[in-house]
């Protein structure tokens, strides 16, 4: 009851790879493939170079996190692609690095919203284990310890209502990639007389039939509000 009273349900990685692979993921496995396939060894390593490059400068936003899956999931295909990028450079002998720095994926380009501060606890610490997971696996492939430990300060996932919250304080839109989640869906007839509130603040008291439209709506709305920031 409480878990559905907040709209907190559970999602599943399959559930998460129906919304992150055709957003993002298909089209960076397609360019690393593309990249692989080229004859020129030169060529070929100086595109997997920047291509890690690009994939260290990607950020996230889940605006309605919960235990952070969302986030948790990318930064783990993200990391498993900059490993094969890593393997092929490692492989071809023409890798030219400090190793303290081999990895340019980093949990600090994912960003939260989260209502609950026990679930903001477990998003950090959850983003925490994955990044050691990975770079096990990246110590695996250059045979070398890497440092990981102390952990690196993380803020990212901010403790607050999303739709009160400006997003921009979390992450300026100019400076996002992505806006991906599952918002909690609440109708009509369950939502808190405060959740009513929530989506008049979202939408504006002039909008006419917010008090009809499920409670995932108000996150349309901000993120409309939000992206309308960012300038081409």
């Amino acid at each position: 009851e409480t878990r559905r009273s907040g709209g907190m349900h559970y999602t599943s990685v399959e559930n998460i790879h129906k919304v992150i692979d055709p957003l993002f993921l298909n089209d960076l496995n397609e360019e690393f493939e593309k990249i692989k396939k080229l004859k020129q060894k030169k060529t070929r390593n100086e595109r997997l170079e920047e291509f890690q490059t690009k994939l260290g400068k990607l950020t996230f936003l889940d605006p309605a996190c919960g235990s952070g899956n969302f986030l948790t999931e990318t930064f783990l295909q993200l990391r498993k692609l900059e490993n094969k990028i890593i393997k092929m450079l490692i492989e071809e002998e023409t890798i030219m690095m400090d190793l303290g720095n081999i990895t340019k994926v980093d949990i600090h380009q994912f960003y939260g919203i989260e209502i609950n501060d026990f679930a903001v606890s477990v998003a950090t610490t959850a983003l925490w284990i994955a990044e050691s997971q990975m770079i096990k696996e990246t110590e695996a492939i250059v045979n070398m310890r890497m440092k990981y430990l102390p952990l690196k300060e993380y803020n990212n996932i901010v403790e607050g209502n999303a739709l009160r919250l400006d997003w921009n304080d979390v992450i300026p839109a100019q400076e996002l990639d992505y806006i991906m989640g599952n918002p909690p869906f609440i109708g009509k007839k369950f939502q808190t007389p405060e959740q009513k509130r929530e989506l008049m603040l979202a939408f504006g008291k002039d909008f006419r039939g917010v008090g009809a439209i499920d409670y995932v709506a108000g996150w349309f709305k901000k993120a409309i509000d939000y992206i309308e920031y960012y300038k081409i």
